[in-house]
């Protein structure tokens, strides 16, 4: 790789630093990761303040239960929207280098298009990786704080899916940068894109080889699904996730920028 490639890269990092995106998305990482075990900890005290409110009424309230498994559930139904957070501060990442031009004079220096694509990507993946661990690793250690380390080993197996989608949202966002003139369309496609997933989702037997599965762990971390169900779908994600960024690569080498 060239200086140039290096040059890019910390720029980037740069950038994210001083813009503040990088913070604001570890803050929400870590916000999410307390909160899915003070949630589970705190039902009970909630149901039991609803169950007195409701006792005027003649309504009762059972008594709850919570468990690892709760504070899991919390984890799996919250990671959706940090995912959701985390596409709309990066969605407009290219375009609006290209809208802006700040890339014409890097790359009349000598900066390869691959090399944008790729420091792009790199920069994605590390905060998601990064943030998500941060998230799944404090949710772990509340949670067996609260309740015990029984059955981590299948908690930890079932958060690698989720982490998988992020990363083959992230090469379709590549792609979808590349085509789009904003980054209001940029999360147009996006939206669109995972709205075709939840549509073929709807067809017998298709389900389980759309990357999209991956967001159903909690199925698996429970025990109502086995691995097999989400291998299909974690191979799926990986081949197109992969023909994703080298379709990104091609089509912003002809970019007209």
């Amino acid at each position: 790789m060239n200086s140039g490639f290096w040059a890019f890269l910390k720029k980037e990092c740069t950038e994210l630093w001083r813009s503040g995106r990088l913070v604001i998305l570890l803050a929400i990482f870590v916000l999410f990761g307390i909160m899915n075990p003070a949630i589970a900890k705190l039902t009970p005290w909630l149901m039991e303040q609803m169950a007195e409110e409701l006792a005027g009424s003649g309504l009762s309230v059972s008594a709850v239960t919570v468990d690892a498994s709760t504070s899991f559930a919390q984890f799996f139904k919250n990671i959706p929207m940090a995912l959701v957070i985390f596409i709309v501060l990066f969605g407009a990442s290219l375009t609006n280098e290209c809208g802006k031009g700040t890339l014409i004079p890097l790359l009349t220096r000598g900066l390869s298009r691959q090399a944008v694509v790729t420091v792009k990507g790199i920069v994605m993946v590390l905060v998601w990786t990064l943030g998500y661990w941060l998230c799944f690793g404090i949710t772990l250690g509340y949670t067996i704080y609260f309740w015990g380390g029984e059955k981590m080993a299948r908690y930890a197996l079932a958060a690698i899916f989720p982490y998988l989608f992020g990363l083959w949202l992230i090469a379709m966002l590549l792609v979808v940068s590349v085509v789009a003139r904003s980054g209001t369309g940029v999360l147009a496609g996006i939206v669109g894109l995972v709205a075709a997933c939840f549509l073929f989702g709807l067809l017998p037997g298709v389900a389980r080889w759309l990357p999209i599965n991956l967001m159903s762990a909690q199925d698996f971390a429970v025990g109502q699904e086995e691995i097999s169900e989400f291998a299909r779908a974690a191979v799926v994600a990986g081949i197109s996730g992969v023909a994703g960024y080298i379709g990104a690569v091609i089509g912003f080498g002809k970019k007209i920028i």
